[in-house]
Parts: C-alpha cells; structure tokens; sequence
C-alpha cells in the first residue's frame, strides 16, 4: 500500500496531466447525457417516419391488386358471350342477332374463361352464375392441381345464397363486390388444405334492366398475403386485418384466420392504443413496450363494393435500442479518441516538465556528488586544456582552469601520452596509471579513468577525468611481489618433494605387486603341495579312519586355499592387475547351474531355495561370467552360512540403457539372522564384520564381500544392502552386461493344451514360484491353477497335472488316485538329498523334480510331459563325468622345479599315463640335462618360473635362443606356477613359452595339457 507521501509525490509530478483529467470527466458526463437525449428523439421520429412510409407502400399494393382484380372481371364483363347468353336467353336458346345458340356461347365462354386463368395463375375459378333456379352455377372453369378444368352437369352448384351472389344482385350496371377474404368453401365446408380466396362479382343484367345474372372471379389470396411483409426493413412486421380487426395476416401463422374457428383474436387484445408511435414525440426511458405500431383502414369508394381492410405496420423496441446503443458507442469512441489525445498531449507535456526539474535536481546532485568526492575530478577540452575541476583536484594540484594542461600536470607513459584525444575518439579509455610530483617533490600516483562527454551548449566534446591516489595500493603491490618471490622459492622446493614422493610412491605400488606376485607364488607352492599329496593319497587304499582324517585334512586345506585366494584376489584389485574377462553366457543357464550346484549346503538345514528368472528379456549377454559367479558364490553362501530356517532366493531383473546395453541385477534375499542398521556400512570394509560374535560363531575374513563390491564396480555397478535385525537381509549386486551378438529371448513355451493344474504345497513361497513358472513361462492361465487345503482327502483329481511335495503324508494315497485315473500326472518336488533310488518305486505317471527348480528345468518336465505347440527342443542328458587315462609311455618329459614336494606331486600325477619323467632343480639344471639328452630329445618341458639361480622365463629365453642346442629351439614349453597376477600369462608368452597352468595343479588339466601339446608337436 502506497503511503501519503508517496501519493503526494505521485500528485504533485502529474497534476497537470490529473487535472485535465478531472476536467474530461466532468464534460463527458453531461455531454452523454444531452447526446442520449437527442439521439433517442431522432431514432424515435425516424422510426416513425419509416412506419408511415411502409404503410402507405403497403396500402398501394393492396389497391392496386384489388383493381387488377376489378379490371379483370370488366373485361371479362365486355367480352361477346356474356351478352349472347342473354339474347340467347330471352330468345329460346337462340342468339336472335347471330343466330348462334346459347350452348355455343357457353363454350367460348369456358374458352376465355381458361385462357384468361391461365394468363393470371393467382385466379383460381371463374364462373357465370344465372339468378335463375336459385343461383345456378352456368358456367364454371376450376384450377385443380395446376390444371385448367372446366365443371359442367351435376357438379354445377347453386350459389343463391351465398353474400357475393346477394351483394351483386343489388349493384348498379357499373359496379363491382369484392368479398371479404377468408377460407374457401365448396357444399358449404372449408376447403381442405386450407385455401385463402377472395371474390370479384359484376352483375348481368337482361335487356329489361334487370340482373339476369352475376359473373364471380375467385382470387388465391395466399400471393396478396405472401407479398405483404417482403422488402421491410429489420424488426418491421407487417399486419392485415378484417373488418372486424380479426387477423388476415400476422407473422405468427397461427394467428391468421383464427376467426374462421371461431378463435377471438383481435388487434386491440395484442396491442394496446399506448403503443401507437404517434403516443410519443421522442423514446421514453423506462417503461418501453416490445413493439410501437401504426395502423389505418383502407376502403374503396364509388362503383366497389368492399367491406373495409386495417392495414398495420409494427418495429420493435430492441431495434430503436440497438440502434442507440451504436450511436452511443460511436459518440462514446469519438469522445474517448478526443480525449486521450488530448490526455496525451498533456502528458507529454507533463514528462517534459518533470523531465527538466529531473535534470536540474540531478545536476545540483552530481554537482554536490563531485564537489565532495575523494577522488580528482577533471574536465579536459579537447586541446588538452583542464577547464573545470572539483575541490579535490585543486586541493591536491597546482593548477589553474582553462590555462593548465592535463599532460603537463601528470608524467605519463608512451602509450598514454596521446590519452585525451585517443578517448574522444573511441569513447573511452581503459584506466592507466600517472604520476604527479607535489610541492614537496614527492612522487604520488594515481590511477586515470577517462570518458568521452559531449557539451550540449558548445556543441563540443570533452573528456571527464577521475583520478585516484594509489600510493597506498603500490605499497602494498611491492610487498606482494616481495612475497610472491618467496612463495615461487617454496613452490619450486615442494614440487621437488612431491616429484620425490611420487618416484617413492610408485616404487613402493612396483614393490608392494612384486610382494603379491612373490607371496602368491610362495604361499601357493606349499599348498600345491598338500593338496596333491592329499590328492594322491585319496587314490591309496585306506581304513575308514584314514579315509575320515583325509576327507578333514583336505576340507581344511581347500579352506585354507579359499582363504588365500581372497587375500590374493583383494591384492590383485588394490594393485590394479585383476582383469575382466568378457564373453557370451547364458545368464539364466549360469544362474541356473550355480544355484543347483549350491543347494546342498541349504537343503542340509532345511531351508527352501528359489529361483526367479522370469523377469529376464535377453538371455545371452557378454560379460565376465566368472566373476559374476564369483560374486553370486560368496553372496549365496553367506546367506546359507547366516541363515538357519526359512528360505533363501536368487531373483533377477534387468534395466535396459539402451537397445543392447543393460543393468543386471541379482538379489539374494535370505530370512536369517540380519544386521543391525548401524552395522551395514561396515559390511564392505576389509578384514571386518558385523560383530565380533560373528567371527566366532560362523568364521570368515571379511574380505568376501569387499572382494565382491569391487568385482562389481570393475564390471560397470556395485553392490547395495537392505537388511533389518532377525528378520533378514537382501544383498542386490548390479553389474552392467550388453546384449550378445548370438541374441536369444527369454520366451515361455506354449503347451499343446490347455492343462488344469493342481497344486499340493505346505509353503507359500514353494507355491507362488510354482505358480509363477507355470503361467509366465509355460503360459499356463491363472484360473486353470488351483490350490488344494494341503490334509485334503478326496476321491477324484479333476486336474491334468497335481504338483505335489515329496514329504506330504498322503503322498501314496494320492499317487494310488493318479494311477486309477488315466491322463494324470503327478509332479513330485524334492530336495537333492533324497536318494536317487526312491525315484525308481514311483509309477510311470509320477514324475520328480529336484529342487530348487529353475526355469528350464521345470519349462522341460512339462513341455515333455504335455508337448509343445512352439518349437521346443528338450535338453539331452548331461554325459556322466569320466576320467581319461592316457596312454604316454612313448613320450619323454623335463620337469622343472626347485620344490621337491612339487616334484613328487608332479610324479604322482603324471604316475598312470607311464610318461618318462626327468627332473631338474632349476633353469641351469635343466639347460644341462637338455644339453646332456640330444639323441632321444624331450618332448615337452614342464618349467617352473620362480627358481633361484636362473627362473623360468630366464631358461627359456636361453632354450629359444639356442642354449640348449637346435633340438630345443621349438620344444613346448608349459609355464606351471604359483602366480596368478594378472599379466602373468602374458609374460610366460613373451618369453617363449607355449601355455600356462596355475597352482594347485588339478591333475586332469595336466594330464589334459600335456596330451593336447603332445599330439599336437606329433
């Protein structure tokens, strides 16, 4: 809200323009209201004037029509038939003056009667009606329908009685009757469809003088009254009225000829004698009627006799209304255009005003503002000379206006010596710097900002120069440049240190990769000898009891080399030398494999496993399903570790980026003991766990799940944690795939029918991924699946399928009931630990399936079941695992090793394929032996690559070189070492060596090296 101030001020800068304003109001008013006054007297008198001008047009139609209509019937009067009849009459039928007889009259008659009416189609009948045996129709020609048709014998009518017929009768020789109008009659009832007419009639009369007969013309009056409104103005209706003011014509249709029903609609009951247009001299205010009307009677005088007519003419109000409306308009956008222009004008004038005050109130401001400013404020002319100056610049200057020169009184620079005429040229000039000398002779300096002004009055340009004391600021300028020297001295000797840092840094990241490399090779020679001693003993026939002690020896000694490889795995990814290896799989089929691999550990403490895959689009995808597995591994037996009843389940979803590039994401969800919220974010930290407690009670690292996050975050995602204290936990690994080129869609089958199935399940979990798997991937419909109350007992199964748990208690009964009824199958669901024997007691229709089931496995139970309507090819049978004996006595091989134990590991491996088998303690060892065995040459050599004296690449570098003779030169060379660094394969390569096995050595993979290698060099 605006304060009184304000206002005041609003005022006071307007109030010329205000006033004027006040002023148009106070004219406007009163000339509106005496311009309404004159403008609704001038619509009003118009109005009225134009009335009477319709009416009087309107009346001269209606007269003229009505003669046409009495010339007419003279004519017909004077034509030679009309008088023939009459001789004809008073001479027995005979026309004594042509000797013609009377029915020869008659027929030119009818002649000229149709050729008359055919020239003047609103005439409708014409008849010759003798005063004779009451009004005998003599002759009568009709209009029927458009046709020309003359009436004759019994269809002549008598018309004595009727009022043109009585009326002519009483008429001069000269004269004629025209009825009233009003509907037509024929027997003495209304014509229908309603005809209006009206009738002409001239009376005959004999050679005594008396009437002999009357000839009647009947007139459509339809036309007449048809007629009557056309060309009227708008809001202008017309009225016709009888002598009775009963309506001939109205504009409303069913107001005209209400009388001939007997309705009493008159002219005074529609309208009142105040709404006569003569009542008023100009248009009231209030009280308007609709309509203002003029009205005046119209009738015939001398030989027509006539019945009077009331023509009437009626406008309505809302045309005069509307026709002021738009006058008052017009007036008022004349007036408003006349006044804004003034308005305008006065307020330019206004601006103009106030626009000067501005300007002199601005100029005594500035004019304070410079006078008082702490800064030198010049003006320079353009020769250079300073006319005017503030009290500062004289105060710190010795110098006089219009006689000092601005370059005399400062020592500038070469470049800026020019500085006055340069800113009038270009507007401006970028501040410069100068340099005064005081009346003590010290140097002052200041910084110069010039700007080009134009002097209205002398129509010249200027400059205005400010002039800041800067001594201060280059004060501290010097000391800053002081600082800054020292500061580059002490950059330059940080650089130093941090170069030395760095060099220190690397050094130690190239030491602490060769610490992995040593320590993986160091810990995994040990190991690879336990783990094949055990190996080979496992072989020997043992006690129960030794079998016992070797089963616990080696279960810790796998445990133990899980634990190494953690700890390698997390050395490999904090020194960046653990690579991804991407390839197509299968995503659905290596989730399937694993988790069924996996079950046992679960199953033995009776937890339900479940598989979802039913979300998966695209099936194979490139990636690093390796260590995808590795991830999904640890996941899955962390959750079978901490989890003691329930269920534990694996489900995938996916969320594509793109066409072919997508997140996977894998969720294992468990029921088991979870983790306190405030424990979570430690989950990932190396060497740590929830709580101490759980290192005790259920072991572990806790380099697992820091090994899994950054395996994850190598592949593209991460993995993330929701979990809540005794309830249970869901870890959710995301890791990010692409579409492989070999695309294949995750698509349900289609059964060859359309199965009932029944479903016997103690768990919801077991039932809802049952009934998820058989509708959206065997796309079989929701309401064909029903779930029995799982102690029912009944005597019939209306299913095609019962899927059913093996530890239900009926389960002989129901498999009885199945077998009874034919087409029945039965689904047995199991967990692996069963024996596989208890499969063979189960009928034909019985069918097992181990759980968890997957995807596949249960899409191909039932498409072998039940057939498939899309192409469906079921799985062969996985080839039993049989170990390979080679045969290898022909061929000579070098070992290589500086480990005895791995030596005799080697040898206990290599034992049944009867290869020769020498042995060499390290790289220069075994360039002897090769040396020493030229004539029956070696056929491979298995080289180790840490040895001391000389390694593995050193000696074959040396072989490939020629040390060992040309017999060498292209011997296989098989890398068996405890490395397992990333780079490691590729540096076995480049020192010449054909391939590479890690340690532990699995003793198929040996066995299959060396018989791949030897056939191959064969």
């Amino acid at each position: 809200m605006q304060s009184p101030r304000s206002l005041t001020s609003l005022f006071k800068s307007n109030k010329i323009f205000l006033l004027a304003l006040l002023i148009s109001v106070l004219l406007a008013l009163p000339s509106l209201y005496v311009f309404e006054l004159k403008t609704r007297s001038d619509v009003y008198n118009n109005a009225k004037v134009g009335l009477k001008h319709t009416l009087e047009t309107k009346k001269q139609y209606l007269k003229v029509q009505l003669h046409n209509s009495v010339s007419s019937v003279h004519f017909l009067d004077s034509t030679p038939p009309v008088a023939g009849i009459r001789r004809a009459n008073d001479n027995n039928g005979v026309d004594p003056e042509f000797d013609i007889p009377v029915f020869v009259w008659q027929t030119r008659l009818a002649g000229i009667f149709s050729g008359f009416m055919r020239t003047d189609e609103s005439l409708f009948q014409a008849r010759y009606i003798t005063l004779a045996n009451q009004g005998q129709e003599f002759i009568r020609v009709d209009r029927v329908a458009n046709e020309i048709t003359r009436i004759e014998g019994d269809a002549l009518q008598q018309k004595g009685q009727r009022d043109y017929m009585l009326k002519a009768s009483m008429l001069g020789v000269n004269s004629v009757y025209i009825s009233p109008i009003n509907y037509n009659r024929e027997n003495g009832e209304i014509q229908q469809p309603y005809t209006s007419t009206y009738r002409v009639a001239k009376p005959v009369f004999d050679s005594q003088g008396f009437v002999f007969a009357v000839l009647v013309t009947n007139y459509f009056a339809q036309p007449l009254l048809e007629n009557l409104p056309k060309n009227t103005a708008n809001g202008v209706s017309v009225y016709l009225l009888n002598n009775k003011s009963q309506f001939l014509y109205h504009p409303d249709e069913s107001m005209q000829f209400g009388f001939e029903f007997g309705q009493d609609v008159t002219w005074s009951k529609l309208f009142l004698q105040s709404q006569e247009i003569s009542s008023f001299s100009t248009l009231p205010m209030t009280n308007l009627p609709e309509q203002f009307y003029l009205k005046e009677r119209i009738q015939f005088e001398g030989e027509i006799a006539m019945l009077p007519l009331e023509l009437a003419v009626s406008i309505d109000t809302t045309i005069l209304i509307s026709e002021i409306a738009q006058r008052r308009n017009n007036f008022i956008i004349v007036l408003s255009s006349l006044f804004a222009v003034i308005l305008f004008l006065l307020l330019l004038y206004q601006r103009y005003i106030n626009r000067k005050l501005e300007l002199h109130s601005l100029k005594e401001q500035n004019n304070k503002i410079i006078e008082n400013s702490l800064d030198a404020i010049l003006t320079v002319e353009e020769a250079g000379v300073i006319c005017q100056s503030n009290q500062t610049a004289q105060a710190n200057f010795k110098l006089t206006e219009g006689v000092t020169k601005f370059s005399d009184l400062f020592e500038l620079n070469d470049e800026d010596s020019d500085c006055i005429a340069a800113t009038i040229k270009f507007g401006t000039k970028p501040p410069f710097e100068a340099i005064y000398t005081d009346r003590d002779g010290h140097q002052q300096f200041y910084s110069v900002t010039l700007t080009s002004i134009y002097d209205v009055f002398s129509q010249k340009h200027q400059v205005a120069a400010i002039l800041r004391n800067i001594n201060s600021l280059k004060q501290i300028q010097t000391e800053l440049q002081t600082l800054n020297g020292s500061l580059e001295q002490k950059v330059a000797q940080r650089t130093t240190e941090l170069e030395t840092a760095i060099e220190e840094a690397l050094a130690a990241s190239k030491a602490k990769s060769d610490f992995v490399a040593n320590i993986s090779h160091e810990i995994r020679t040990p190991m690879n000898g336990v783990l094949g001693m055990l190996g080979m003993l496992a072989e020997e026939p043992l006690s129960d009891q030794q079998s016992n002690y070797l089963k616990l020896a080696n279960s810790s000694a796998t445990s133990l080399m899980t634990l190494i490889n953690d700890i390698l795995d997390f050395s490999k990814i904090e020194a960046g030398k653990l690579d991804i290896d991407n390839h197509s799989f299968d995503v659905i089929s290596v989730c399937s494999d694993l988790i069924t691999s996996m079950a046992l550990q679960g199953q033995r403490k009776g937890l339900e496993i479940i598989l979802n895959t039913d979300k998966v689009l695209d099936r194979m995808l490139v990636g690093d399903s390796h260590r995808l597995k590795q991830i999904l591994i640890n996941l899955l037996n962390n959750a079978f570790k901490f989890t003691h009843q329930g269920e534990v389940s694996l489900s995938l979803d996916c969320e594509y980026l793109t066409a072919d590039k997508l997140v996977m994401s894998f969720a294992i969800k468990d029921s088991g003991i979870g983790i306190a919220p405030e424990n979570i974010d430690k989950l990932f930290e190396v060497f740590t766990q929830e709580d101490s407690s759980t290192t005790r009670h259920f072991g572990g690292t806790g380099l697992g799940l820091s090994i899994c996050r950054k395996l994850a975050q190598l592949m593209g995602g991460d993995i993330k944690v929701q979990s809540e204290k005794g309830v249970g936990s869901c870890f959710t690994a995301y890791v990010e795939l692409h579409v492989a080129p070999e695309k294949k869609l995750n698509t349900p089958i289609e059964l060859a029918e359309d199965i009932q199935v029944g479903v016997l399940i103690k768990k919801d979990s077991v039932y809802h991924n049952i009934k998820n798997l058989l509708v959206k991937n065997c796309q079989v419909t929701s309401n064909n699946i029903q779930r029995y109350d799982y102690q029912f007992k009944c005597d019939e199964l209306k299913v095609d399928l019962l899927v059913i748990d093996n530890e239900h208690p009926q389960l002989d009964s129901l498999i009885a009931l199945c077998e009874k009824h034919q087409k029945k199958y039965m689904l047995i669901l199991r967990d692996i630990l069963l024996s596989k024997e208890i499969k063979a007691t189960y009928p034909l229709s019985c069918h097992v399936l181990n759980k968890p089931i997957t995807q596949d496995q249960f899409s191909y139970k039932l498409a072998s079941i039940f057939g498939a309507n899309n192409s469906f090819l079921l799985p062969s049978d996985n080839p039993t695992d049989t170990t390979v004996e080679y045969e290898l006595s022909d061929y000579n091989v070098l070992l290589v090793d500086d480990n005895m134990i791995n030596l005799e590991v080697a040898k206990a491996v290599l034992k049944r394929t009867h290869i020769n088998i020498t042995c060499a303690s390290d790289g220069l060892n075994a360039i002897e032996v090769l040396n020493e065995q030229q004539q029956t040459p070696f056929d491979v050599i298995l080289m180790d690559c840490q040895m001391p004296n000389m390694n593995g690449y050193e000696a074959t570098s040396e072989i490939r070189c020629g040390a060992a003779g040309n017999a060498y030169l292209h011997v296989p060379i098989i890398a068996m070492t405890a490395s397992a660094m990333a780079g490691d394969r590729e540096r076995c390569i480049a020192a010449g060596m054909n391939d590479y096995i890690t340690k532990p050595i699995k003793p198929d993979t040996l066995k299959n090296k060396l018989a791949m290698w030897l056939s191959h060099n064969a």
